[in-house]
Formats: structure tokens, C-alpha cells, sequence
């Protein structure tokens, strides 16, 4: 048998290739469901939760503490001062009750993005503007707590158009959130503001509520003021 070339013989093996690889069936096509999406919300939603709820026990947790401490005699103010978007003033039954309602005789010294930050935790799916609220409570580093000890509350003159302002004595404690720790004592004695600006024909029953708005106002606002070292004292108690 005369011998073949080595072409030949590359020849042959590729025509005994070609059906053997022509007979090799296809993979059949993945079926298998692809894993959901995660909206971006949702997913900034869940790792934010935690860091809230985190945050509302350490309210809570300071609400114990300011509870147990003692009253303030002698201020020992922080001598730092602090970023306005860093800190809040709340009455210290807000700590651990975000929606607590003030009763007969009191004001309302709550916060409101920290009671929407409440209301957006209790939610299954929160929203975008939910995680505004989160990314802004925990932006906070200082919480300035109120401790009022009597509160007088403003009496409207109808007749005269006039009003006797009232009062909030207490005290004040600044907490670090980082740490838990009280790290400002101060005193507050905290009236009215100079006057309201009268609108003619306005019940008394808001006037009686704009007088204590206004009150709230100018406790916030002292506070804030001394914070910001803008201010060496928020009054003396009676």
C-alpha cells in the first residue's frame, strides 16, 4: 500500500472530526430565575434602620440617665463651639418617647425630624424622603437636653390686647452622642419673647397657643445661642 502524505493523513482526520463534533448537542438554556433588583432605596433603607434604631435606644437610654441626675447649682458649659446642624434642643420626655404629647401646664419641646424619623422606623418600605430624615438624625452630634422644673405658662389680656409672659425654669444637659455623656450643665430661667405681633380678630384660644409657641421659640432659641456661644447665660431660675 503505497504510503500517504502527512496532508493526507491531516486530511482524513479532519473529516472524521467534523461529524463527531456536529452530533455534540447544545447546552440546553439557563432557566433558572435571575435574583431580584434591589432599588437603590431599598437597599440604603436597610443598611440606615439599624443606625436609627441604634440611635432612638441611645435617646432613650439618656433619658434614663438625665432623669437620675442631679439638679444643675453651678454651670459648667462647653467651651467649644458647635455646629448648628450638629446639635437639637428637646425637652427631656422626648428622649424616650419621640411623639410624647404635652399635657395641661407643659410645652412642646419635641423635634420634629426626630418624631419623623420615629414614624419613618416604624415603616416596612421607608421612602427617599424617609432616608433624608435618617441621614439628618444621624447627622446630629450633640443633644441638648431640657430639664424644666416649673413652667409658668403666658396669660393673654384679651381686653387690652396684652399678655404676661411666662417662664421655664430648669436646667440643661448637653449630651454627646458619640459617647453618651453629659459634657454641658447649664442653667435656664427663659421668658417670653418682648412681645407678639397683634392680628386683629384672632381668638383667644390662639392666642393662648401662640403665646406658647412663642415661649418654646425663645427657650430654643436661648439654648441655641449659648451652644453657639453667642450668649454667656439663658437666665437664673426662680
Amino acid at each position: 500500500m503505497p504510503c500517504r502524505s502527512a496532508r493526507e493523513l491531516v486530511a482524513t482526520a479532519a473529516l472524521v472530526l467534523l461529524p463527531l463534533l456536529a452530533c455534540k448537542k447544545k447546552p440546553p438554556p439557563d432557566t433558572s430565575p435571575s435574583p431580584p433588583t434591589v432599588s437603590t432605596t431599598a437597599a440604603r433603607a436597610s443598611e440606615l434602620k439599624p443606625k436609627m434604631k441604634a440611635r432612638i435606644d441611645k435617646l432613650a437610654a439618656m433619658a434614663l440617665k438625665a432623669k437620675s441626675e442631679p439638679k444643675v447649682r453651678k454651670e459648667r458649659p462647653l467651651k467649644t463651639k458647635l455646629d448648628k446642624e450638629k446639635f437639637i434642643v428637646i425637652g427631656e420626655k422626648w428622649l424616650d418617647n419621640v411623639h410624647y404629647e404635652p399635657a395641661t401646664g407643659e410645652i412642646d419641646l419635641d423635634n420634629t425630624t426626630l418624631s419623623l424619623c420615629g414614624y419613618a422606623l416604624d415603616k416596612a418600605e421607608p421612602k427617599d424622603d424617609d432616608l433624608k430624615y435618617f441621614d439628618e438624625c444621624l447627622n446630629w452630634e450633640h443633644v441638648a437636653v431640657v430639664r424644666s422644673r416649673r413652667i409658668i405658662l403666658p396669660v393673654v389680656k384679651m381686653a387690652t390686647k396684652t399678655f404676661e409672659p411666662g417662664q421655664l425654669d430648669g436646667d440643661l444637659l448637653l449630651f454627646d452622642l458619640a459617647s453618651g455623656e453629659i459634657v454641658g450643665r447649664y442653667l435656664l430661667g427663659i421668658t417670653n419673647s418682648d412681645e407678639l405681633k397683634w392680628f386683629e380678630g384672632k381668638p383667644e384660644s390662639d392666642w393662648k397657643d401662640e403665646s406658647k409657641r412663642d415661649l418654646v421659640k425663645n427657650v430654643q432659641s436661648v439654648v441655641e445661642e449659648r451652644l453657639l456661644l453667642e450668649r454667656d447665660s439663658s437666665g437664673t431660675p426662680d
